[in-house]
């Protein structure tokens, strides 16, 4: 593991190149009072406005996101990580104020959630605190595997040791959505414990179906990863640590991605694919 150069790094698996200027200088205006380095793993290279900041990096992987957190994450040198999305804005001195809270209430094995707000479905408005708890989704309350009042922690700040003490993702689930609840439960199994931000740190944008780029991240999510979380935790079971070399048991392209062929930049996928921005109804 590298050492810590930095208080915290902010990671992204991210392939909107449009949009990684605006992160980055929302995350200026966010997280003022701390050291950090900016992390894309992707299979399309920084922007050019970003080339040559000391504290921007680009690690460069095709594989599904899982692979690409679990890949890219060996080259963070931040005492902290932070795992994000990339069409979010950050908030005015949220991350700092987050992070103030991590320092005062939290230990080693400790997590934070930066709450968010999410467009698209949700309308942009704000969800009650029960929101990031097990308990509140209807399609956990069967898995036997689960402690209903475990928290959820879908954009998280923890020690980067803890997260290669557990392995971090198992990469069978394609989106990260899936490997980061199975790695939350299994933290909260080992006695983590998991706090949100004291406001609302973002703001994230969010397509339906296959609406813009989302099709391969839809597709994974309800026709692979729901099932297998059900699957892995619809029992109880003994996960806990995991070996964080399992990212080299999936494909290093992802072929939900990249079904034709393998582009060499984020415009070039939109028009080899056919993107658009008008609403398409998901195959079933």
């Amino acid at each position: 593991m590298n050492k810590d150069e930095y208080d915290i790094t902010f990671f992204f698996p991210a392939i909107r190149t449009n949009l990684w200027s605006g992160v980055y200088e929302s995350l200026k205006k966010s997280c003022k009072n701390y050291n950090w380095e900016l992390i894309f793993c992707g299979p399309f290279p920084l922007p050019s406005e970003l080339e040559g900041k000391d504290n921007v990096r680009y690690v460069k992987e095709r594989g599904n996101v899982s692979r690409a957190v679990q890949v890219g994450m060996l080259e963070a040198k931040g005492k902290l990580i932070f795992i994000g999305n990339d069409d979010t804005v950050y908030r005015e001195d949220a991350f700092d104020k987050a992070l103030d809270l991590y320092a005062k209430e939290c230990g080693p094995k400790d997590i934070l959630q930066c709450t968010y707000v999410e467009k698209g479905e949700k309308g942009g408005q704000p969800q009650p605190d029960e929101y990031w708890t097990v308990g509140f989704h209807g399609a956990f309350h069967n898995l036997k595997g689960l402690d209903q009042s475990w928290r959820l922690a879908t954009e998280p700040v923890m020690h980067r040791e803890y997260w290669f003490e557990l392995g971090g993702f198992d990469c069978q689930w394609e989106y990260m959505d899936g490997s980061t609840h199975d790695f939350m439960f299994r933290a909260q199994k080992n006695g983590s414990k998991i706090i949100c931000s004291p406001e609302y740190v973002g703001d994230m944008n969010w397509w339906p179906d296959h609406q813009g780029d989302h099709g391969p991240i839809h597709d994974a999510m309800v026709h692979h990863d729901q099932n297998l979380l059900f699957k892995v935790w619809g029992d109880k079971n003994e996960r806990l640590k995991i070996d964080y070399d399992n990212w080299k048991l999936v494909p290093r392209v992802w072929q939900r991605r990249f079904p034709k062929k393998v582009y060499d930049t984020y415009d070039e996928l939109w028009e080899g694919e056919g993107y658009t921005l008008e609403w398409k109804p998901a195959p079933r």
